[in-house]
């Protein structure tokens, strides 16, 4: 495995795009504008929005039925429940373009990564409390005990401390509390945050996003894979509900809708502007990608085995000839100078 490339996906955090505007303008003469197509970005990031916060509202819900009446029946519907709200956050994981006031959130929603189960530490001391919990009092504690996270390690970690009517009060309280938070992002994003910018800016933004999320993704596959023979699978997202394999096709899935945007994204742009070859490479490699996917929902299952671990290499190789084609092909083509900061890192 190229895991030299490691090293070299922190380098490739996009900090910086400046549009060159004679050359950019140029090319930007056609009827697929970049201010139309934030628009469509916009709407995506807008309905995602909103069919988080019902997923979260139904989850509040299947949490207080689970608490009722605790049946291993409940459980399961809850813990069903919990996985499509992850599902649907990763449509908006990672990203740092967009409404200031929805990427604000982003921690509340989601600790990761949690290398010290800074999150089972901080819920075991506000069980230790023995109080009543609000869900208005969470607001004042960690980000660690307010989201996702929080609830998977209710659901999979300690469920039968669901029995007590003290940590499924608490449970309930982090999940009324999520789905406020989620409530505020939908609310966030109402408003188009590039609806001002001009062709050259508005395309630089959307890049930008789609390079921003594209490598958090990527740091979601490296993070756990580590070197061969010295993997960290609990730095693996989701470990606790094996999941983590799952909600990272979920994130691919959500990368390939954001770059066709409904027919009128970056994938659309390229073709009008002459680049059909482009964008069919990096169209195709989203499907590929896809379409080999790996039977498991857990990233740790594969890690575990020299096979498992070739899978995941190969997930790594289809996500890196993506970046490279937005760095080297779409950016170029399309005349935007791209600065990336060579000092971050791990």
């Amino acid at each position: 495995m190229k895991i030299t490339y490691k090293k070299r996906l922190s380098s490739l955090l996009l900090v910086v795009i400046m549009v060159s505007g004679c050359d950019t303008q140029t090319r930007l003469d056609s009827h697929v504008t970049p201010t139309a197509v934030l628009e469509n970005v916009h709407q995506l990031s807008l309905s995602t929005a909103r069919l988080f916060a019902q997923q979260t509202q139904q989850l509040q819900h299947q949490t207080q039925l689970l608490c009722q009446q605790y049946s291993q029946q409940q459980l399961i519907l809850t813990r069903q429940q919990w996985q499509q709200a992850m599902k649907t956050w990763m449509g908006l994981q990672g990203r740092e373009k967009g409404s200031e006031a929805a990427l604000a959130l982003s921690w509340n929603i989601q600790f990761w990564p949690d290398k010290k189960n800074t999150t089972g530490y901080k819920l075991r001391q506000l069980i230790k409390q023995n109080k009543q919990w609000q869900s208005g009092e969470l607001a004042q504690q960690s980000v660690a005990v307010q989201g996702l996270g929080a609830v998977e390690w209710f659901l999979y970690q300690q469920p039968q401390s669901l029995k007590n009517n003290n940590e499924c009060q608490l449970t309930e309280a982090i999940t009324a509390h999520l789905a406020t938070t989620a409530q505020t992002l939908a609310q966030a994003w109402q408003h188009n945050p590039w609806h001002s910018l001009s062709n050259s800016l508005a395309l630089a933004e959307y890049l930008a996003a789609i390079n921003n999320q594209l490598d958090y993704t990527i740091k979601k596959l490296v993070k756990p894979m580590g070197k061969p023979g010295n993997v960290k699978p609990y730095q693996a997202e989701a470990w606790r509900s094996q999941t983590s394999l799952a909600n990272l096709k979920a994130s691919i899935e959500s990368l390939q809708a954001l770059f066709i945007a409904n027919g009128t994204g970056l994938d659309a742009l390229l073709r009008e502007q002459g680049y059909q070859a482009t964008a069919q490479r990096i169209k195709q490699r989203f499907t590929l990608l896809l379409a080999d996917w790996p039977t498991s929902s857990s990233m740790v299952t594969l890690l575990n085995t020299k096979q498992g671990y070739r899978e995941l290499i190969n997930i790594f190789n289809g996500l890196e000839y993506i970046q490279l084609a937005l760095h080297d092909d779409v950016a170029a083509q399309l005349g935007i100078v791209m600065g990336f900061n060579a000092t971050d890192g791990d």
